[in-house]
């Protein structure tokens, strides 16, 4: 086992949990275990479906945060790899304490909203952390950071943009506000229904996430039209690739009322869309450039 590999599965199992965890969400699980990090006082309680999907994801998250702290140590073990990769694995660190944390306050303050979104955007950025230490193994101190690079805000900006419209779909969960319109893309027959009560979270998720949608769209055609390296063009061909179908997803979710498989797709879609969007970031501000044409 490389480290390289280590850090690829690593960053794929948690790519998983961020389907796993909206899923939990979907099937009404979040409160089968009433306390925690016990389940009915029991570290393997009696279980019913409910309880299963509550559990599991307790007990993956768990064994996640166990190779986050192998990876940790991994690199702090070499100089090498220390001065590498030390920032992104101790912010990994960070990360996964934080992400402990919001687990037990989600469940302790019974899915309390601003608990649940915090922990879907500090599993993100977990997630960002690994990716980047992966992304760099592979540069093996051959480039560079470098921040005077074409198109740096609008790279910035979108990053921004998705992270932002995934906190604003967290809030629509955990406001229960998925139903709220019955039709796509008005709301209950109207274009511009009145911004009150839950159908303001559903529709600032919906009107941001087209400014989301052309956000990716026009950076991913600024990118191939103006930039020279070959695997930022890629990268982002397959971000605005995944948010038009993130577009699809949110209006199935709506038409066939919030099926649980989608409901949990369309989070990880969302994430997908970020990730891409940050790997054509990371390799953008890398020099010298790969793969120019």
């Amino acid at each position: 086992m490389t480290l390289k590999r280590f850090y690829t599965i690593l960053s794929a199992m948690i790519l998983i949990n961020l389907l796993y965890g909206p899923l939990v969400r979907a099937t009404d699980s979040g409160l089968a275990c009433p306390d925690w990090p016990l389940c009915h006082g029991k570290f393997v309680p009696e279980f019913t479906f409910q309880i299963f999907m509550e559990v599991g994801h307790r007990y993956y998250s768990g064994i996640l945060g166990i190779l986050v702290g192998i990876g940790f140590i991994w690199i702090l073990r070499k100089k090498e790899t220390r001065k590498n990769l030390g920032i992104p694995a101790t912010l990994s660190l960070v990360f996964l304490i934080s992400q402990v944390i919001l687990g037990g306050l989600t469940v302790t303050k019974l899915l309390h909203p601003t608990t649940v979104n915090l922990h879907l955007l500090n599993a993100v950025l977990l997630l960002s952390c690994c990716l980047t230490v992966r992304l760099l193994i592979s540069e093996d101190n051959q480039s560079k950071f470098q921040w005077n690079r074409p198109g740096k805000y609008f790279f910035l900006f979108v990053l921004i943009v998705v992270l932002y419209q995934l906190f604003l779909g967290g809030k629509v969960s955990s406001h229960y506000a998925g139903l709220v319109c019955s039709d796509f893309p008005t709301c209950n027959g109207e274009w511009f229904p009145k911004m009150i009560g839950p159908i303001r979270f559903q529709m600032e998720h919906r009107l941001f996430g087209y400014l989301a949608a052309l956000s990716v769209l026009s950076l991913s055609a600024y990118g191939i039209l103006y930039l020279k390296d070959s695997l930022v063009k890629k990268t982002l061909k397959i971000a605005a690739y995944l948010i038009s179908f993130q577009i699809f997803l949110g209006a199935m979710n709506v038409l066939y009322q919030l099926p649980k498989l989608i409901t949990g797709l369309h989070t990880l879609n969302g994430v997908l869309v970020f990730m891409f969007c940050f790997i054509a970031a990371f390799y953008h501000f890398r020099s010298p450039e790969r793969g120019v044409q």
